[in-house]
């Protein structure tokens, strides 16, 4: 195992409808980052026996059963998987740290991001902050046709492994443990994660919002963007693409994908195409088969649907990809 202060500490967490995409996680990471230690809560055995199968001292898996141990968890409590999935990120970072205490900072990352270019450019925005946070970056027109979901994104979070980051921890997984449907305060009928870290640049001041717009690039704020590609290098707004977010990608035909941004109001081609096909190459050259997706709802009146209906007959987000040639 490597033991300096170079390494790059990163978990996340997916099932074996994510498998694909935390491999293709896995080995962007591993292209653009030399020394890193990869530690992934596996959600069900199959997933858990695939990674300790591989023998890859990069990757730690942790399973599910020993995860509910440590925490004494009563999956009964949850409704859906969803639901339970919503409450995983603090407590995985909790469990890590405590487990590996020589982790000075752990970044976290949603399994379905990819990374274009070196972490290193996400580390010096980093900096000394005990915690990281980064925004959505929600276009107006899209906060028009969305639910609330905070101001900030999970996908890409990271802690340091000291008092302010292990107290942000915590609370946020204490908040979490408390919620209940209709509880008085909460913004959503759902539990959501992310609402609740629109409080922590006031509780914490040791904190960095991440406004790199090449990190954490995704659906939602692509109509902020123009994508181009230089010497093989992709670059948002002239700034290098460090994190795209694969938000909600599902294969709908054997070789159509949807990149369900019928709420973001962008269009899939150029450049942004050719990142999506590909990432899709990728996931399909595993011959595994990953079907996941989770839709943002349209709410609110008649007038709002009719004008969002207006604006999606000038976009597009299927991705035909050319079968592969043998």
């Amino acid at each position: 195992m490597l033991n300096n202060s170079n390494i790059k500490y990163i978990c996340t967490y997916f099932d074996s409808n994510f498998l694909t995409r935390g491999l293709v996680l896995y080995e962007s990471i591993k292209k653009n980052t030399k020394e890193f230690v990869f530690y992934v809560l596996a959600l069900d055995q199959a997933t858990f026996d695939y990674l300790q199968a591989l023998r890859d001292e990069k990757i730690i898996p942790i399973s599910i059963r020993e995860y509910n141990i440590f925490f004494n968890i009563d999956i009964q409590k949850f409704k859906n998987k969803k639901q339970f999935y919503f409450s995983l990120t603090p407590k995985l970072c909790i469990y890590i740290l405590k487990n590996y205490p020589q982790i000075d900072i752990l970044l976290y990352l949603d399994a379905d991001v990819y990374i274009f270019n070196s972490l290193d450019i996400l580390y010096g925005e980093i900096g000394s902050a005990a915690i990281t946070m980064c925004p959505h970056r929600i276009n107006p027109i899209i906060k028009f046709f969305s639910n609330h979901y905070g101001s900030y994104n999970v996908g890409v979070n990271s802690f340091r492994n000291n008092e302010e980051g292990l107290n942000c921890l915590n609370e946020w997984k204490n908040e979490i443990d408390s919620w209940y449907p209709r509880k008085p305060g909460y913004p959503l009928s759902f539990l959501s994660d992310q609402i609740f870290l629109d409080t922590w640049a006031d509780k914490f001041p040791n904190h960095k919002i991440i406004n790199h717009i090449g990190i954490n690039a995704a659906p939602w704020n692509c109509i902020n963007s123009r994508f181009r590609k230089k010497d093989g290098i992709y670059y948002v707004n002239n700034k290098p693409l460090v994190i795209y977010h694969f938000s909600s990608l599902r294969k709908i035909e054997k070789n159509v994908w949807d990149g369900n941004t019928d709420q973001t109001i962008i269009n899939i081609k150029g450049t942004l195409l050719e990142i999506y096909m590909d990432y899709i190459k990728k996931i399909d050259s595993s011959n595994i088969v990953t079907n996941k997706t989770v839709k943002l709802n349209v709410k609110g009146s008649n007038l709002k649907k009719i004008i969002y209906r207006l604006l999606k007959l000038f976009t597009n987000d299927k991705i035909v990809i050319p079968p592969i040639k043998i």
